[in-house]
C-alpha cells in the first residue's frame, strides 16, 4: 500500500499532544518534514518523532516546494491560517486543519472552494464527530430512523479569563457543539438564539449562548452554553423513534430503547483504552482522513462541511444584544 507523505506547519502544544502522535501510529502515513517558526519547538518535535534536520524548515514556503509532500497538517490559531492553507491547496496538497476552520465564514468558504478547484482531500478537526461512544450512539439512534431531537451542551469554568485568540468563543470553542447538531440533523432552515453577557464583559466575545435551529430534516437542535460555569461539561442528546441516547463524550453513553434495559457503553469498552487521543476522536479523524486520500473518498468533516457548520455558527451570532 502506498504510504501518505506527511508534511506539519506548526508544532505547538496541540499538534503535538494529539495530531504527530496519530499520524506516527498510523502505518500507512509517514511524516517527512516539519515547520515551525520556533526553532526550539521545531527541534524538539523533529528530534521526537526522528524527521532530519535538513527536512525542518522555518518558512513553510520552502518546505512545499523542495519536499515531496501528499499531506500538510496546518495546525495553528485561526488568524492568518486561511493564506496558508490556500497556498497549500495550490501545490496540489491534501489538507488537515484544527477548528475552527478560519476566522469567519469568508475564510471557510475560500478554503472550501480552492479545495474544490483543486480536487484534493480536506479534513477539518470536528473530533467529536469520531468520537467512540458518540458514532455507537449515533449509529443505534439511525437504526431507528432519522432522529427528531437533539441537544448539545458545551460549559467551562471561563469566569475572569476572556475568550482564546481574542475572537467570539462560539466560533473558536463552542463550534463543536453547534457542529454535532448539523452532523446528526441536516441544514438548518429557521434559527432563534439568544447571545448575551453576564457577569463579566469580554472583549470581542459574549460568555452566554442559547439557540433552538430548525433543521430540513423537521428535527429541531437546541444548544446551550455558558462560559462562565462552575466546571467543564459536554453532553449530547438524541432523541429517535422509541430511543433516546444521552452522551457524555469521550467517557460513555446512555442508550434507553423503548421497552428494553438502559444500555451503558463505556470509552474503554469500545477502545480498549482510556487514552483521551483515541476515545475523543482525535486519532480516528486523522485515520479517517488518510484513509480517505488512499481511497479517493470524500472525509466527513471536509473543508465544505466545516463552512457549512461556521455559517451556522454566524447565524446564531447575529442573534448577539450589543
Amino acid at each position: 500500500m502506498h504510504s501518505v507523505l506527511v508534511g506539519f506547519i506548526g508544532a505547538g502544544s496541540m499538534a503535538n499532544a494529539v495530531h504527530y502522535p496519530s499520524v506516527a501510529d498510523l502505518p500507512e502515513a509517514q511524516l517527512v518534514a516539519i515547520c515551525d517558526l520556533d526553532e526550539r519547538r521545531l527541534n524538539s518535535t523533529a528530534e521526537k518523532y526522528g524527521v532530519p534536520k535538513e527536512h525542518c524548515y522555518t518558512d513553510y514556503r520552502q518546505m512545499l516546494e523542495r519536499e515531496d509532500l501528499d499531506a500538510v497538517y496546518v495546525i495553528m490559531p485561526p488568524m492568518g491560517l486561511t493564506p496558508i492553507v490556500l497556498d497549500c491547496l495550490r501545490a496540489g496538497k491534501h489538507v488537515f486543519i484544527e477548528k475552527p476552520p478560519g476566522c469567519n465564514s469568508d475564510d471557510a468558504w475560500a478554503m472550501a472552494e480552492e479545495a474544490d478547484r483543486q480536487k484534493v482531500k480536506t479534513c477539518v478537526g470536528f473530533n467529536r464527530r469520531y468520537s467512540a461512544v458518540y458514532r455507537y450512539a449515533k449509529t443505534k439512534v439511525f437504526e431507528r430512523g432519522m432522529p427528531s431531537l437533539a441537544f448539545a451542551e458545551f460549559h467551562k469554568d471561563m469566569f475572569g479569563q476572556g475568550p482564546y485568540y481574542g475572537m467570539s468563543i462560539l466560533r473558536t470553542d463552542i463550534i463543536h457543539a453547534v457542529d454535532i447538531l448539523r452532523d446528526l440533523l441536516g441544514e438548518p432552515i429557521e434559527v432563534c438564539a439568544h447571545v448575551w453577557s453576564h457577569y463579566e464583559r469580554w472583549r470581542n466575545s459574549h460568555n452566554q449562548f442559547a439557540a433552538i435551529v430548525r433543521f430540513d430534516s423537521g428535527a429541531v437542535g437546541i444548544l446551550a452554553a455558558s462560559r462562565t460555569a462552575g466546571s467543564r461539561y459536554e453532553r449530547f442528546e438524541i432523541h429517535g423513534k422509541g430511543i433516546s441516547a444521552y452522551i457524555r463524550a469521550p467517557e460513555q453513553a446512555e442508550i434507553h430503547l423503548q421497552g428494553s434495559d438502559v444500555e451503558i457503553v463505556t470509552d474503554d469498552q469500545l477502545t480498549g483504552t482510556t487514552d483521551r487521543r483515541i476515545t475523543y476522536g482525535y486519532f480516528e479523524e486523522t485515520r479517517h482522513f488518510i484513509t480517505c486520500i488512499l481511497q479517493n473518498e470524500l472525509p466527513l468533516t471536509n473543508f465544505t462541511d466545516a463552512a457549512r457548520t461556521m455559517d451556522l455558527v454566524e447565524r446564531i451570532e447575529g442573534f448577539a444584544l450589543p
